[in-house]
């Protein structure tokens, strides 16, 4: 069973947050060889605020989270212990964190934030201070300002700071001042939802707070590189224009808002003071020259206004985007190369330019251990539901997958083997249909429940049962930004699977979880999302779906709708397929019957080896409920509902056994030479099985086809190959005289 309890942990890494760290709760024992507690004896207390474990003797100690990336097996480990959630900063997310309990400098610090950079994501923890999330250049360092009142050593004693590599701060947890929780006014965004905002406008919303805020100080960054000479990002006015104009706006050279605006940037920054008109004219009939839509004017000039200095590319990096993205002959290059040349050098022709950061890449030393001591795969039910990973079952239209999960489901959460397979225990299983009423789906639990005489003994508390027409689960839809998560369903998705400690869910069918077109960048984020669920919850995700159109082809694995995408999320794949008029002759079962039976036709595991067995067959079963009317029994089933239920069946492939004296006749027929191994060839070895047994060789080509793969693997016949007169190379069916020679050799 999942005990996992409500997971703070897990609900964050759901929403993409995946560089997690424990934090200390307010008021925990510290162990005493703990420099925490060196700390907490020198005045300083960062219980509530400092990442840090704890042991088994209850006590808890510092943690080093900078050097640890979180894993979802920490999430549960972390979440046990009761300790605070902090997010790690840096990698492109930053926080501003203003640390002031004066609220009117709050208030200054609010509006300067939102005037720049628009509105953002707040955590508040003791008001009026408040930390601002946004998403911004990988490289951007920790930078702060400080002001405000001095203490008694001559220290300002507020800051405003920008947390990033290196730092955390606490998205969920107790506050050690309020003893309150952290808050989100507007909720916990999804990590690809929270704002972007460039490392140029960050800088200058500190450098706008410094007039503005008490004694602030100059502008402190960590590991800051020396700025960019704003002086050698200018460029003659003329060219500039020439090169906006040859620079197309498309979607394919400028991908993201962050490009635009980038774009923006550098024009402000070649065209210089005493341009500013001249370029905003630039900048802004290039937004209106968008190909694939159109921007907004108003939208276009607050940007605009929000491009402060200083700026990192200029008239270069223009002249280059013109020549790569324009038309041939639209921009000369080379022109604006000469014109640069000749121009005066403002500095020195070979400036020392500070050196690129460094980028460590450090691969763990592999850890030699015990096999014995490795934690094992949590299968759940055969090599198909397993713990933390999405599986798929997919097939046609009217097949039966529906009631073959929804036994599945039962054979779970009571333990028994309806389906031959044997459940690695009992589980809290979740069926949610998102297309039928609930009472259809009361009918066909009803239905296997009385066919396979299952009690409520037996299911316990261990079934649970929701129609998506009273509680829809939509966690995606497609705007005009393309697919679009929906946070807050997501969020309620993995809140109730922790809730209700469920170990399977079965979401039937998939396409009901999303609304739009069924694309790849659907398939993958909807399909990557439940796989993100299964995993903070611990759970076995199930995704029902449908194949494509096979215009009579056998179905495979990939035949699954969704362009592969679905397929690669998934970690077990099967699909199922009806029972063609080939395999029922083979059978054999009446024509009229056969679309009673399906089977797992093609199946992948990516953690096991597949196995399809073409002799195990599920019949559809029809199952009187018994709710109709009339005085007896017999009239209240004859009258009420009939329900299909999928059942296990073993046929026994009898037509595709040879007889002694059949198997005689076939190998002299064989020796006689001249039976391609080529189905396509008029003398196909199969012709000589169909004569033998008196099949037809192209209607029970199926069946013929078994009966010589069978013949292959018991090494009575072999491929042998040939030369004909044109020197092609020729195989044929020959009887293997292995056995013959063997028993020469010993004789």
């Amino acid at each position: 069973m999942n005990d996992q309890s409500a997971n703070h942990f897990a609900r964050l890494w759901v929403l993409g947050y995946n560089r997690l760290c424990p934090i200390l709760p307010p008021g925990c024992p510290i162990s005493e060889r703990s420099s925490i507690a060196r700390r907490i004896a020198a005045g300083d207390d960062a219980r509530g605020k400092a990442p840090g474990v704890q042991w088994r003797d209850g006590s808890w100690s510092g943690f080093d989270f900078v050097a640890h990336e979180s894993t979802e097996d920490d999430l549960v480990r972390w979440n046990a212990m009761g300790a605070g959630v902090g997010v790690k900063t840096g990698r492109g997310l930053v926080l501003i964190d203003a640390d002031t309990l004066h609220e009117g400098r709050a208030k200054i610090i609010k509006s300067t934030i939102e005037s720049l950079a628009g509105p953002l994501p707040v955590r508040i923890g003791k008001y009026p201070k408040a930390g601002y999330l946004v998403r911004t250049d990988d490289d951007f360092q920790y930078t702060r300002i400080e002001f405000g009142e001095r203490d008694d050593k001559g220290r300002l004693q507020e800051r405003v700071e920008i947390l990033a590599e290196g730092r955390q701060f606490v998205a969920s947890g107790t506050h050690p001042g309020t003893q309150k929780p952290y808050r989100w006014p507007q909720g916990v965004p999804a990590y690809a939802d929270v704002p972007f905002v460039a490392g140029d406008t960050l800088l200058a919303i500190l450098d706008a707070l410094r007039p503005l805020l008490p004694a602030a100080s100059a502008i402190v960054r960590e590991g800051a590189p020396t700025e960019v000479d704003q002086d050698s990002l200018r460029g003659d006015m003329a060219l500039i224009a020439k090169a906006v104009a040859a620079t197309p706006n498309t979607s394919a050279a400028f991908p993201t808002r962050e490009a635009y605006r980038d774009y923006g940037y550098a024009i402000k920054a070649a065209a210089g003071p005493g341009h500013e008109a001249e370029a905003f004219d630039l900048f802004a009939d290039w937004c209106a020259r968008w190909a694939e839509g159109e921007n907004e004017p108003d939208i276009v000039a607050a940007d605009w206004a929000r491009m402060k200095p200083p700026f990192r590319r200029g008239a270069s990096w223009l002249y280059e985007l013109a020549a790569q993205h324009g038309e041939p002959g639209a921009f000369d290059a080379g022109e604006a190369v000469a014109l640069a040349w000749f121009e005066p050098p403002r500095e020195p022709l070979f400036r020392e330019e500070p050196a690129e950061p460094k980028c460590v890449i450090d691969p763990t030393p592999y850890r030699f251990a015990d096999p014995k001591t490795l934690p094992r795969r949590q299968w759940l039910y055969g090599n198909h539901y397993i713990r933390k990973y999405v599986s798929t079952t997919s097939a046609p239209t009217a097949v039966g997958k529906s009631s073959m999960t929804m036994v599945e489901a039962l054979a779970m959460a009571s333990g028994k083997p309806l389906l031959g397979i044997e459940p690695r225990g009992t589980f809290r299983v979740w069926i949610w249909n998102g297309e039928d009423p609930h009472e259809e789906l009361e009918l066909r639990i009803a239905a296997a429940r009385m066919h396979y005489g299952l009690t409520q003994e037996d299911l316990g508390d261990r079934l649970f049962l929701n129609s998506g027409r009273t509680m829809e689960i939509v966690m995606a839809k497609q705007t005009r930004n393309g697919a679009t998560l929906q946070v807050p369903v997501v969020e309620a998705v993995a809140e109730g699977l922790q809730r209700r400690q469920i170990d399977v869910a079965i979401v039937d069918p998939f396409i009901s979880t999303y609304h739009g077109t069924e694309t790849n960048e659907m398939f993958d984020l909807v399909a990557k999302k439940w796989g993100a669920i299964a995993g903070a919850c611990n759970a076995s995700v199930e995704l029902v779906h449908h194949v494509r159109k096979l215009n009579g082809g056998e179905i495979t694995i990939e035949d699954t709708r969704g362009g592969g995408a679905l397929v690669a999320a998934a970690r077990s794949k099967r699909v199922l397929a009806q029972m063609s008029g080939q395999e029922a002759k083979k059978f054999g079962v009446e024509d009229t019957s056969r679309k009673r039976f399906f089977r797992v036709a093609d199946a992948s595991v990516n953690m096991a080896l597949s196995a399809v067995n073409s002799t195990e067959w599920f019949e559809m079963q029809s199952v009187a409920i018994g709710n109709g009317e009339g005085s007896t029994p017999v009239d209240q089933m004859l009258s009420g509902d009939h329900v299909g239920v999928a059942t296990l069946r073993t046929i026994d492939p009898d037509r595709s056994a040879l007889d002694d004296e059949q198997k005689e006749k076939l190998m002299g027929m064989l020796a006689a030479g001249g039976w391609r191994e080529s189905e396509r060839a008029s003398a196909w070895a199969g012709c000589a099985v169909a004569e033998v047994m008196g099949l037809d060789a192209v209607d029970d080509k199926v069946a013929i086809r078994d009966i010589l793969k069978g013949l292959k693997r018991e090494r009575a016949v072999k491929v042998e190959h040939k030369t004909d007169r044109n020197k092609n190379k020729v195989s044929y069916i020959v009887p293997d005289d292995q056995d013959e020679l063997s028993k020469n050799v010993f004789e």
